[in-house]
């Protein structure tokens, strides 16, 4: 190149690294020019329905846009993230998703339609609901102290009645169990009610699911509750011991986040994670997830939600691996 061309060239390219900055804030400051639609990967009237609706209707005030949700659940919330991994990366179509598709769904399916890690953009994790782990009231266990002095007993091993055995409550229980230093016998059940209704009947000795299910039988002492699974003690059940309290470091729930397809401009991606922090900062939106859900808002973005669904992939997969789980 001649020499007389190289100052041109530097400036030039002086200008565009200067302009990038620029631009991202563009396209943050340009958005949502439209409707935006947020596909949720589970059916209307589940928990991260009702959970997203009420964040939508925020979001649309302050955005000043109409935010849609649209439901897409089916092959285990794959469906609705396959839909936002291969929709127009803009920031006007978003994923709010359940644990499974994003981390878990990739170890027990033989083949994906998407990847996850590749195609969906990390914004923020939105709220955590943890699972209480109960026992029939006639047990006499009251902790897991109680619990794992009774695993450790020889005869019959205790029996976990779980919502399914690719469950996330059920890979909790094993978790549990581990940490107890005892064998748990998982039972699955076709979905949560069978499995509380069996152990309240005494046909199994123990049960885990979420707090709105399990919350409930406890305060009536139908069941008697061991631990929860929250890192620290949740408002309106602070008798029940953290998993932690016993287990150091242990915490584990059913978790929702935000996302988008992963060429999602970056000043887009901050955007959509900033406004929906301060929206889920409110009070009377914290409550109500709380009171109606029985979950606690955690939403602290992009970076820390990377970070969760790495430490998930890896955890749920040696979990998989280790328990023989057969793969579809």
């Amino acid at each position: 190149m001649p020499v007389g061309r190289r100052p041109l060239l530097a400036t030039a390219l002086a200008l565009g690294a200067a302009t990038r900055p620029w631009s991202a804030r563009a396209q943050a400051g340009a958005f949502p020019s439209r409707p935006v639609r947020v596909i949720v990967a589970a059916a209307a009237g589940s928990a991260p329905d009702t959970a997203m609706r009420l964040l939508a209707d925020r979001l649309a005030a302050r955005w000043r846009q109409p935010v849609v949700v649209d439901n897409r659940p089916g092959a285990a919330g794959n469906i609705g993230a396959q839909a936002v991994a291969r929709a127009e990366a803009d920031g006007h179509v978003l994923l709010f998703s359940q644990a499974s598709p994003l981390v878990l769904n990739q170890h027990l399916m033989r083949a994906m339609p998407f990847d996850p890690a590749r195609d969906l953009a990390p914004i923020t994790l939105v709220m955590n609901t943890p699972f209480i782990l109960a026992a029939h009231a006639g047990l006499g266990l009251r902790s897991l102290t109680d619990l794992a002095a009774r695993g450790r007993q020889p005869g019959r091993a205790l029996t976990l009645a779980t919502s399914g055995a690719t469950s996330l409550p059920r890979f909790a229980g094993e978790e549990i169990a581990r940490g107890l230093g005892i064998t748990l016998s998982n039972i699955p059940y076709n979905g949560s009610p069978a499995a509380v209704a069996d152990t309240i009947a005494g046909r199994t000795d123990l049960v885990i699911d979420g707090t709105p299910l399990l919350a409930p039988q406890v305060r009536g002492g139908t069941l008697a509750p061991l631990a929860i699974t929250a890192a620290e003690r949740m408002p309106g059940l602070e008798a029940i011991s953290t998993a932690a309290e016993t287990i150091p470091g242990f915490a584990r729930g059913g978790w929702f986040a935000l996302l988008a397809p992963s060429a999602t401009p970056p000043g887009v991606i901050e955007r959509v994670a900033a406004d929906a922090t301060a929206v889920l900062a409110a009070p009377e939106l914290r409550d109500r997830l709380l009171n109606e859900l029985g979950a606690i808002v955690s939403a602290e973005g992009p970076a820390a939600l990377a970070s969760l669904l790495a430490a998930e992939r890896n955890t749920l997969g040696r979990l998989v691996r280790e328990l023989e789980v057969p793969i579809e």
